[in-house]
Formats: structure tokens, sequence, C-alpha cells
């Protein structure tokens, strides 16, 4: 029986007994075989709170409408420029806006219409006020009472809608919780960015309240710790890690022995690395190799939903009984800049879903070693427009 294997085990195992006779107030999804917005949104009574970097997938737009005529209340706040999309939502509609652009823009202005509000992210609400940063978060709070985090956006890709068509489908999670903690937590930032106004995220992060939360621009501390804490064993997967500080801690709990798995997106999902990237690859990676990190890489190869797969989930395992899971790439703009969202959580459930995936990802025949990866063998076709990405290249050379 494999390391990997017998770690998985133990997840399982240690998931199902940590929150034995408690109540449930957590429940992990995969996206693509069970999100949950949709339901959310249609069992909303009052309100539909929203917060979202890129919000294209029809089916989820329609429920929002059917929300609104039904008297709920929909407040959005949207990223204005998600990198490589030319549809500026917040704008005119243009002879040169193709159908979906059209159809994103009319809803702006049918939330506006009905009494709700849809607004553009206030850049000044930044970690660095008006720098160069994005609102990159993945929230749904319904009625005040339940709140949706997630890794992927509300697009065909994080769905795997086969009515829209997806070129490739996300590993992408959601996880929603009902502790009146979380909600009210969320529900407090979300309120001053609607409002645009500032809040001292690191104040609210102090609060007793808050303590199973983590919050961008303040990711990066609690997200290290969480990192630090581990003894046994760190199941990773994220869509790239280029912090330092965050790599460092993976460094250092393999340094001390802990069994640290991670998975990456591929070098090639975008097309052939440029040689800046290249050695970004071999310093990081090569680095994880000297301290017995075992990494691999999640390519197009590997099929989810049926298509070409894109590993786009944020998530952390520790010790197969603590989940991390939330929309913060390894990035310093996502950790340290961005408006971003997340959740630790000790629910059985959350441990064993998460477990289950992690360790199918992992042992997929088509995985690829880094050093692969920069090869482009199996998934390098032609560059793709990313889906999702939190700095403002091309999902090349960040950071």
């Amino acid at each position: 029986m494999g390391l990997f294997r017998v770690l998985f085990l133990a997840s399982a195992l240690g998931g199902a007994m940590s929150s034995a006779g408690a109540q449930v107030l957590d429940q992990l999804y995969d996206n693509v075989k069970g999100a949950p917005h949709l339901e959310m949104i249609n069992g909303a009574k009052k309100s539909i709170d929203i917060e979202i970097y890129s919000m294209k997938n029809s089916k989820i737009l329609n429920a929002l409408k059917s929300a609104i005529k039904r008297g709920v209340k929909v407040r959005i706040v949207q990223e204005p420029r998600p990198v490589s999309d030319p549809c500026l939502i917040f704008t005119r509609i243009t002879a040169g806006d193709d159908a979906k652009c059209v159809e994103q823009k009319s809803f702006v202005a049918f939330v506006r219409k009905n009494n709700g509000k849809y607004v553009p992210f206030d850049k000044g609400l930044c970690g660095i006020p008006d720098s160069n940063c994005f609102q990159h978060g993945k929230v749904i709070i319904v009625d005040k009472n339940m709140v949706l985090m997630s890794s992927g956006n509300f697009n065909s890709s994080s769905f795997c809608d086969e009515a829209e068509n997806p070129t490739v489908c996300n590993r992408d999670y959601s996880i929603v919780s009902r502790d009146p903690d979380v909600v009210n937590t969320i529900q407090k930032v979300f309120d001053a960015d609607v409002a645009g106004r500032n809040i001292d995220v690191a104040a609210v992060l102090r609060t007793p309240e808050a303590r199973r939360v983590t919050i961008s621009p303040m990711s990066l501390d609690p997200i290290v710790a969480f990192i630090d804490s581990a003894r046994k064993t760190i199941q990773l997967q994220n869509q790239y890690l280029k912090n330092p500080d965050y790599n460092a801690a993976l460094v250092r709990a393999a340094k001390r022995g802990v069994k640290v798995f991670v998975m990456v997106a591929s070098a090639c999902a975008f097309g052939r690395p440029k040689p800046s990237q290249i050695e970004q690859w071999n310093q990081i990676y090569g680095e994880f190799d000297a301290a017995g990190i075992h990494t691999k890489t999640f390519n197009a190869s590997i099929p989810i939903g049926g298509r070409p797969g894109y590993l786009h989930s944020k998530a952390i395992l520790v010790d197969s009984e603590r989940a991390w899971v939330g929309s913060v790439n390894g990035s310093t703009t996502s950790l340290t800049l961005n408006r971003e969202y997340g959740l630790f959580s000790t629910e059985a459930q959350v441990v064993r879903e998460l477990g289950t995936i992690l360790y199918s990802d992992y042992v997929q025949k088509g995985t690829q070693s880094w050093r692969d990866s920069l090869r482009c063998k199996r998934d390098y076709i032609k560059p793709q427009i990313p889906d999702d990405e939190d700095d403002a290249n091309d999902g090349q050379d960040k950071d």
C-alpha cells in the first residue's frame, strides 16, 4: 500500500471521528458533481449578497433574475476588469460586444432597475489602496444565515455546464457554512465592500467570531500558521505557488518530518512556459524536492466532467483532520492585496470529501512531475484564456 493511500485512509477515518456528535455546520461540494449555488439562490427568501470575480453562467444569472422577481433583495460586488476578459460589464452595450457580454451587461441593468445593487469593486479597498489588486473572492450569502465560499467563479468551466460548452472544466470546490460567526464575519466585510467603505480587515479577524475565516488582504499569516501547525501530513492543491513565505512554510514542514503532498496546475495550461517561468519553477520546485516535498502537476489529459481538466482549486488538508478551502492562490497578490475569502473546517464530511478528491487527483494516471510538466507533453495544444487569474499578467509570469 502506497504512502499517499495510507494517508488518504487516515484522512477518511480521522475526519469521520473528528466531528462525531457535533452539530454539522459546514458542507463541502465538488463544483462539477454537485455545486449548491442554484439551490441556494432558488431557496432565498429575503436577500442574496454576492461578491465575485467573474459571473457569466446563464443559469446563475437567470436564477438571480427569478429571485428578484419574487421579491428577494440582491446586492452584488464584482471585479470590474478580470484578466484577459474584454467584456467590461459596468459599461454600456456596444456593437462589438458578443452575446455573453450583452447578457452580463443587461443583467447589471436588470438588477439596478429592480431595486438591487450591482457595483464594481472599489480598488481603494485593496491591501494597498488603488494598487493592482482584484476582487477575487467567490461568495454568496443567503438570507444572512448561510454563506458559500468557493474556489471557482460562477462560470461554465467551474460548473462544467455542458449547455455552455466549456473548453475545459475546472477542479473547484465550494464550502457552505451555517455557522453564525462565519456568516456574520463575511457579511460585515461584504456590507463594507458593497458600500465602497474601508474596513479594518485585521481588526475583524482579531475578533473571536472570525477564528475560522481567512480574508485577504490578510490571508498570508493565518494560512502560514495553518501550515506550520501540521505535525504529520499536508495535502495541498493550488492553481500555483509563488509566494515565498507560503512556500517557505511548506519547506519548513517537510524538513521537520511532515509528509507534504502538493499538486499544482500544469506549467503549460496557457501555452508554452516563458523562460522566466521555467526559471521560477526550477527554483521553487527544486527547493521542494530538496526538502522532500512530493509534487505533482494536473494537466488537460486528466478529465473533469468528461472534458479536459484544469486545476483551479485552492485547498489544504492538515494532519488528516483539518481543512481549509477558499479562493486564495499561492501568490503575493492573492494573499496580501486582493479581496479573498476562505474557511477552516474540521467537519467530518468536509475532511472526508476533500481527502477523497485530493487522493483521486494525486493518483490519476495522467499526472506529471513538475519537470515533465515544463515540457508540455500532455496538455499544450494552443494557449487558453484563463478563467480566473489574480494578477495582471497572462497566467505564466506573475509575482
